[in-house]
């Protein structure tokens, strides 16, 4: 969650393509608050075909919040734990709860509802910002994830991945959906703990196995292994590259860039598809539509591949250009900013709600059109509000504030913490 655990040596070998990643997933975030809060896509009798359109958006759309969770899997299990970090960003989360609400009653002379207060003040205990809510339980059973993932061989982690997502997207679909069963595993759609810490370990698998059987980490293995490496013979280099290049061909992890652009694209359809299908199928036969919703949930298989897909995408992107570089570096800690001022209460139900509706009045193509620039200027809208925080908190040296109060809370645990940080980052 924009570099909170890293050090200064990982920031300067940090893959930018998942920073990109994290921009990206913001950007399709906004599409989604346009989309549903902002009413772009309101369903007009007569006009179904706009409605269809723009949800094909909001199906592409749907998987980056998972996406993010397994981005903190990805950056987590390679990365030193710095809980100052994580208080700076409960900060950060304070100050969009609380001043953003101060500012709407004073200035604004908005409403104060009966829970408005508590919600101010306690952002993470009422879940005003869900993600960040489960994010930090997500950090505090973090270091026990990272040594479940890195105890197990690269046939434990593919099991374990294989396992999490029959177990807690597959097998509960259909309960999930129906309400035959309940949600048995207490997944709440995605919006839980529970879920991102299975996005967290299926990210931290995909970082163990894409180095350890990457050409890369081979590499850096062989040079390693000093001089019982140079008595290998050019044959049998070669032979066990075409063994490594026979192996990459049928795992999943190992696929073209290519590959996972056409699977992404194919699941976004299918669940696009499988709504419309079905919501018609069930009005003609109930009257009314129902289970539109079994492949569009965070939790839906579909929506995993998609977010997986998007991750072995741009994991992989060589980020060239001194200037797409500085941009990157400029916009992606300022990402997470963007959703907190989004999911504050006041903005979203005064600022956000309907916003867009003007939108579901246009043609098909004008529309999709026009969601995707209203969701770029949201992004940049909410990014040039952010700059102010950061210059606040620099002002206030709030990154020296957030470590005064995590020596102070951590002082108990002095001699545990940093010896489980070295363990969990592999240092030890």
């Amino acid at each position: 969650m924009d570099g909170i655990m890293r050090t200064g040596r990982e920031r300067q070998e940090r893959n930018l393509g998942i920073d990109l990643l994290r921009i990206f997933c913001m950007f399709l975030i906004c599409i989604l608050h346009v989309c549903g809060q902002g009413r772009a896509m309101v369903r007009y009798v007569g006009r179904e075909e706009v409605w269809y359109s723009v949800y094909i958006l909001e199906t592409a759309a749907y998987c980056a919040v998972n996406t993010y969770g397994m981005i903190s899997g990805y950056v987590g299990i390679r990365s030193v734990r710095r809980p100052s970090r994580l208080v700076e960003l409960w900060l950060r989360v304070f100050w969009y709860s609380a001043l953003g609400t101060l500012i709407a009653v004073t200035v604004f002379h908005l409403p104060v509802e009966s829970d408005t207060l508590y919600k101010a003040l306690f952002p993470t205990m009422w879940k005003t910002y869900w993600y960040f809510s489960s994010y930090v339980g997500v950090f505090v059973v973090e270091p026990y994830l990272n040594r479940l993932v890195k105890s197990l061989g690269s046939a434990g982690k593919k099991k374990l991945m294989i396992t999490l997502f029959l177990l807690c997207s597959v097998f509960t679909m259909v309960p999930r959906v129906a309400k035959t069963g309940g949600d048995f595993l207490g997944i709440g759609a995605g919006y839980s703990f529970l879920w991102l810490a299975v996005m967290y370990i299926i990210g931290a698998c995909v970082r163990e196995l894409t180095d350890q059987n990457g050409p890369e980490r081979q590499k850096q293995e062989r040079s390693e292994s000093g001089g019982a490496e140079t008595s290998i013979t050019e044959a049998e280099e070669t032979a066990g590259m075409k063994e490594h290049d026979s192996e990459k061909n049928v795992d999943f992890l190992h696929r073209s860039g290519g590959f996972y652009v056409m699977l992404y694209t194919i699941c976004v359809l299918l669940t696009w598809i499988s709504k419309i299908l079905i919501e018609n199928w069930t009005t003609s036969v109930f009257g009314e539509a129902r289970y539109g919703r079994l492949l569009f949930s965070y939790a839906s298989p579909t929506i995993v591949i998609c977010a997986f897909c998007l991750l072995m995408i741009f994991s992989r992107l060589k980020c060239r250009g001194r200037g797409l570089r500085e941009l990157i570096r400029f916009f992606s800690p300022l990402a997470f900013s963007v959703y907190l001022l989004q999911l504050q209460p006041y903005f979203w139900e005064y600022v956000l709600a309907g916003r867009y509706q003007f939108i579901a009045k246009l043609g098909p193509a004008a529309a999709c059109l026009m969601v995707l620039v209203m969701a770029a200027a949201l992004y940049l809208e909410c990014t040039a509000v952010d700059l102010v925080r950061m210059a606040a908190f620099r002002l206030l040296h709030i990154r020296r504030v957030a470590q005064v109060i995590t020596d102070f809370a951590l002082r108990p645990f002095a001699g545990l913490t940093e010896q489980e940080n070295r363990e969990a980052s592999g240092d030890a």
